[in-house]
């Protein structure tokens, strides 16, 4: 042997005696070639940004099923943001809510192209023994915008505590949930949910490269995301490909007898084809794949009308990708095995809904919540003590009020639920109510989305974003870590942390509570004053009826 081989030989044995922690390579093999990361913001994090996890949908590829990474020669840089999925950039227009909050810094807001399937990776240095768990993000938007290098995405501080993350993209609206005659069976109208199960079979064969360890694989998503997230517990093309599942602003499980929350596919063809013959008459599948991106993004007022017909009405139930069966997740054993998280936020409506200053009628207030909630329970529980309203201004943030309170009151219900159907997973109910500083705080609370800015602890201080407290990054800290130990075991409790139990129907659906200045568990409603706590009661015995657990 050479004397340099030798020093060689001797670096590499120093290395691997030395410590806990192995330095991560300079570049890493995946599908398709190697890439090479950029350091993140926390220390020991190394984030691989645009890690492609299938050929780009363009083309003949357009509404098919994802296809096989197209490798490429030398070191591919992942050092810049990949595009965001088509989407209109009338979304989030500059000056709106969540301009300001997500979209206001045009280097996390890249530009629109169909060729968009890529995952970002956050992943610390790899300790020389067991691999790491892995949490795999779903953004939210309507499936109909948004992308996954958003700002409130910054994950590099929760990694930092022993979790590679993964944000994935998928495709949106009418490019991801279509579903038009002689597309093939088994993908139309299911493009997207497609996407994430092939995000997720990356992740089980390229994971080890990054030291994760695929068979420790948890599944989040919020809003959209959520919805996605519970498509993935509902498909059996994801059985085996995780182990966990965290839903933020979720739906949650719940649906009517006899009902699905999913679309029939005949009925979700029949109302795109009437609508493509309509904006494109005569033209065949091959003819619409020919076509460029901007003939169906070109006219806002089309492709709303679009976007109606495929992503309003969202996945499809196929009998292949989603059947009526693996749809019904209140079935016994529906999880096969899966822990659960779901949760929601304390004020849901106010940023998706309206302005400060937006006004209702009291009366139109009131007959809204009486058609809903019948008559008899609508004077039970005297709903107009419960969400006082004198002027249209009370009326509308009484009306967001309300909403947001029978999302609380369904994760109640879904969590119990959830686990007496399936006792060999571990379910966790909670409930965000600390509102963010700054931006008409009074009005927009724990407004949906904000929780995100938390749990994945991506607070920074820096331009553009709020003025954070330090409570704020102590919270983060907090909630980070119970979302974390969640990822790693199944189980977020852990020293110095508040005690999170289960939800059961015995401890009446206990939650944590994430509140203004302080965190804990409670099966009480989060209600102040005699006549408020009646609240959660009203919504309980709503949703029994409503969705038929009488």
């Amino acid at each position: 042997m050479r004397f340099g081989d030798i020093l060689r030989a001797l670096a590499l044995a120093a290395l691997t005696i030395s410590g806990a922690w192995a330095q991560p390579a300079d570049t890493i093999a995946v599908e398709g070639g190697r890439i090479r990361g950029v350091a993140a913001d926390a220390p020991g994090v190394t984030l691989y940004k645009a890690v492609p996890f299938a050929a780009p949908p363009v083309g003949p590829n357009r509404w098919r099923a994802p296809q096989p990474v197209q490798p490429w020669t030398g070191v591919r840089e992942s050092n810049a943001w990949p595009n965001r999925c088509y989407q209109l950039a009338s979304a989030n227009p500059p000056g709106t809510f969540y301009f300001n909050e997500f979209y206001w810094d045009p280097a996390r807001d890249p530009k629109d192209s169909e060729d968009c399937l890529y995952l970002n990776i956050w992943a610390p240095q790899r300790s020389a023994g067991a691999p790491l768990p892995v949490l795999v993000f779903y953004h939210g938007g309507g499936n109909r915008h948004g992308n996954n290098s958003e700002v409130e995405f910054d994950a590099a501080r929760l990694a930092a505590k022993g979790v590679i993350v993964v944000t994935a993209a998928y495709r949106l609206n009418l490019m991801g949930f279509l579903a038009l005659p002689g597309m093939p069976a088994g993908e139309a109208g299911n493009f997207a949910v497609l996407d994430t199960v092939e995000s997720l079979k990356w992740v089980q064969r390229n994971i080890a490269a990054l030291g994760g360890d695929p068979a420790n694989v948890t599944i989040m998503g919020q809003s959209a995301g959520s919805r996605n997230v519970r498509t993935l517990l509902s498909t059996p093309l994801a059985q085996g490909l995780f182990r966990r599942a965290i839903m933020h602003s979720s739906p949650t499980v719940m649906v009517q007898p006899g009902k699905s929350n999913y679309v029939a596919l005949a009925d979700k063809q029949a109302a795109a084809a009437a609508m493509f013959q309509k904006h494109f008459p005569g033209m065949t599948l091959d003819d619409l794949r020919k076509l460029p991106p901007e003939a169906f993004y070109g006219d806002a007022a089309r492709t709303e009308e679009l976007y109606g017909v495929s992503s309003g009405s969202y996945a499809a139930l196929d009998g292949q990708v989603i059947t009526t069966t693996s749809a019904d997740l209140l079935r016994p054993g529906a999880l096969n095995g899966v822990d659960v998280m779901l949760g929601t936020v304390a004020d849901e409506r106010t940023a998706l809904d309206g302005a400060p200053d937006r006004q209702m009628d009291v009366a139109a207030f009131q007959a809204t919540w009486k058609k809903q909630l019948g008559d008899a329970l609508y004077a039970k529980y005297g709903f107009e003590q419960l969400y006082p309203a004198s002027t249209r201004l009370d009326a509308w943030r009484q009306h967001m009020k309300a909403g947001a309170d029978l999302l609380l009151e369904q994760n109640r219900i879904a969590g119990p639920l959830l686990k007496a159907n399936n006792p060999s997973s571990k379910v966790y109910v909670f409930y965000f109510d600390h509102p963010t500083p700054g931006r008409d705080r009074e009005y927009y609370g724990s407004w949906h989305s904000s929780d995100l800015w938390y749990v994945l602890a991506s607070l920074r201080n820096e331009p553009g974003q709020r003025q954070w407290s330090p409570y704020d990054f102590q919270l983060a800290e907090q909630a980070s870590t119970l979302w974390a130990n969640f990822v790693k075991t199944g189980d977020p409790n852990g020293p110095g942390l508040p005690a999170w139990p289960q939800a059961s129907t015995a401890n009446h659906g206990t939650y944590l509570w994430f509140a203004e200045r302080s965190v804990g568990a409670t099966e009480r409603s989060p209600y102040f004053g005699t006549a408020v706590e009646q609240r959660n009661a009203l919504f309980h015995e709503w949703q029994l009826q409503y969705y038929g657990r009488r």
